[in-house]
């Protein structure tokens, strides 16, 4: 956790610059306490599609060049420590926006992290074996944030390949809310990993 404080330091001037153009996105960004997720498949054996839009999710459209940077601006903000992805209890539109969010899903997300963890980003389960607001085992997390690196190394550069390294030596409710929306898509990726959530006492 030291070194992603350091990180997190070392990102600030750029963070600043970007700091008008998150907070009109902020404006709009309204908040809305632990159930257990059922079935664990290793992440290793969910599919893995490489094309840029997740086929199924028509909302989601291709980026124009523009728009690509912006979000990617915006989410290397989020993801060294915005004012938004700090905060950790409550209900908010996803942080992580890229080729795995499926917007026509969101209302399903908003039912699971109500169900799994009550929207507290900081859950822990009754045996501890589950963590976060998506309720991730400890394997999940580390399996998720394997998966998120190659593409966050495009996008982010090697600082953003340290922190992930980082996340996957630490307990995911010490995850920003950033990371846990952007590995709760990552693993979901277009369905083939929505077993995990399967089950529980309220169906999403």
């Amino acid at each position: 956790m030291q070194k992603i404080t350091r990180l997190s330091a070392a990102a600030l001037a750029f963070s600043l610059l970007l700091a008008p153009v998150v907070q009109a996105q902020a404006d709009e960004l309204a908040p809305d306490t632990p159930a257990e997720a059922t079935t664990e498949l290793p992440a290793e054996d969910i599919p893995v599609n490489d094309s840029e839009i997740p086929v199924g999710d028509e909302g989601n459209n291709p980026e124009d060049a523009g728009s690509k940077q912006l979000r990617i601006a915006t989410e290397t903000f989020h993801a060294f420590g915005s004012p938004q992805s700090s905060d950790l209890k409550g209900f908010m539109p996803s942080l992580y926006q890229g080729k795995w969010f499926m917007p026509n899903k969101e209302e399903r997300r908003k039912c699971i992290a109500k169900r799994e963890g009550h929207n507290n980003y900081k859950s822990v389960s009754a045996g501890g074996l589950y963590r976060g607001t998506y309720q991730f085992s400890k394997a999940l997390a580390r399996g998720a944030a394997w998966m998120m690196q190659k593409e966050v190394r495009n996008e982010m550069g090697q600082s953003g390949v340290e922190l992930v390294q980082e996340l996957r030596k630490t307990p995911m409710n010490q995850w920003n809310r950033y990371w846990q929306d952007r590995a709760f898509w990552t693993i979901w990726r277009k369905g083939a990993g929505s077993n995990h959530w399967s089950g529980g006492h309220r169906s999403c």
